[in-house]
């Protein structure tokens, strides 16, 4: 009886390896999806939450992208600690512009923007920045896990875990991934680390909720132009204090 015990105990974790293995193969194809996308036109609503202690905090930004890779974008963002902003390049020149201020800043497009230049994004960055996570690193602090499979808003999408713990704090991130389509259709994470103080805990929850308009479809080079208003006024943007400044003032 105890050598069938664990016979069940050791198929019962082989099981569970290899669904782990599959779920973060599952993943590998997904990243493989933003990778090789060639364009994009998506609306995106991002929710961050925050709590430590008794001080709390709520931001909701919503973006409409639309991104021809390697470096053509135009996105409209409004929320957030930005007000609303637009940001435009044509392969060769990248405008930020705010409405509300009538001002623009403007410099060179960067070479791309998948990996670090997704920033340039907006929230839909944060997609391309998941493509290039390296996902076999973490060791055993970092597991993926199959959720089952739900309805979204008519769409059938398969759930994805992924947990991680360590450096003093954990997180779950549930990804909800097309069936047919392969594409990051809701993201939900939930972060918990110590806080500075004793006994003192910051959690943070994000929620991203991503409608795509079209993927790999072609996109008019005029949508990634600006030209700036009549009244716009440029400025410069802000550049990093040379070493030494603080000691010549």
């Amino acid at each position: 009886m105890r050598n069938l015990i664990i016979l069940i105990a050791g198929v019962l974790l082989l099981g569970a390896l290899l669904a782990q293995q599959d779920a973060k193969a599952f993943l590998k194809q997904v990243q493989q999806k933003y990778r090789n996308a060639k364009t994009m036109d998506v609306n995106v609503n991002l929710t961050i939450e925050f709590q430590m202690g008794s001080n709390s905090g709520r931001q909701v930004i919503d973006a409409h992208t639309i991104v021809q890779f390697p470096n053509r974008v135009y996105a409209k963002i409004k929320g957030g600690m930005m007000g609303e902003t637009e940001i435009y390049s044509d392969g060769k020149t990248m405008y930020m512009y705010n409405p509300a201020t009538k001002q623009y800043m403007k410099r060179e497009a960067p070479p791309s923007l998948k990996g670090p230049g997704a920033g340039a994004l907006g929230p839909v960055g944060l997609l391309f920045m998941l493509a290039e996570e390296d996902l076999d690193k973490g060791g055993a602090n970092r597991k993926f896990a199959f959720k089952g499979t739900q309805n979204l808003q008519g769409k059938q999408v398969r759930v994805v875990e992924i947990t991680e713990s360590g450096n003093g704090g954990n997180s779950t991130v549930r990804l909800m991934v097309g069936t047919k389509d392969m594409l990051i259709h809701r993201v939900e994470s939930v972060e918990t680390r110590k806080g500075q103080q004793q006994g003192q805990t910051m959690t943070q929850k994000v929620t991203v909720a991503i409608k795509y308009n079209s993927f790999d479809k072609p996109v008019p080079a005029s949508r990634f132009k600006f030209t700036p208003p009549k009244d716009a006024k440029e400025i410069q943007a802000p550049t990093p204090a040379s070493p030494g400044a603080s000691q010549r003032r």
